[in-house]
């Protein structure tokens, strides 16, 4: 409706880029599902369940990730979910999120192998790492062990040029990019990050 130069609209649906539209999402979906008896797990955001069947799912943008026992508990979901929405499913299970899933159900233990199989290799493509003539398993080489009054020397100044500001920016991208990586599927890498992360201010 046009008044005054102005167009006034009523928007029905979620759009992308707005801040509320993925609240608005998660509550229509809250709305469609509850008949169902589905319902969202109060203190673990993302996290679904059943009143009654044994199925759960978490939901992460538009990605469900769905644990059942019996296949038509799945199938109740998927009929579920396709009275108000298009989806595809993938039976295998082996990608969620970015992050390549290995199943063993045959094996004694049966366990599942999580890995980012291109995810660190295009990162050091991205940022022109030079691959060292020798292989780092740590990130710099251990400080040599003092005894006595030396131990408690101070470190000698550090005297050299600060990094100019667009090299802090590209060291907080780095950093962020490997923190992902290393909250998914690698911890080992998070004592290096922080270090990283906490000199790069004034670096």
């Amino acid at each position: 409706h046009a008044k005054n130069g102005y167009v006034f609209l009523e928007i029905r649906r979620a759009m992308y880029g707005l801040p509320q539209a993925g609240a608005l999402a998660n509550k229509l979906l809250r709305e469609r599902l509850k008949p169902e008896g589905y319902y969202e797990v109060a203190h673990t955001p993302g996290l679904w369940k059943h009143v009654s069947r044994p199925v759960q799912f978490t939901l992460v943008v538009d990605d469900f990730g769905v644990k059942y026992v019996g296949k038509k508990h799945a199938d109740h979901l998927l009929t579920s979910i396709r009275k108000y929405y298009k989806c595809t499913t993938d039976w295998k299970g082996d990608l969620y999120c970015g992050i390549t899933l290995d199943w063993h159900y045959d094996e004694p233990d049966r366990y599942v192998d999580l890995s980012m199989p291109t995810y660190l290799p295009k990162l050091l493509q991205r940022y022109k790492h030079e691959k060292p003539r020798k292989p780092q398993h740590s990130p710099y080489p251990a400080n040599p062990r003092k005894h006595g009054k030396s131990a408690q020397d101070p470190l000698p100044p550090d005297d050299s040029h600060k990094i100019s500001d667009e090299r802090q920016t590209e060291i907080q991208r780095i950093v962020g990019a490997v923190l992902f990586y290393a909250r998914v599927l690698d911890l080992t890498t998070r004592v290096s990050l922080s270090s990283l992360a906490s000199k790069q201010t004034s670096a």
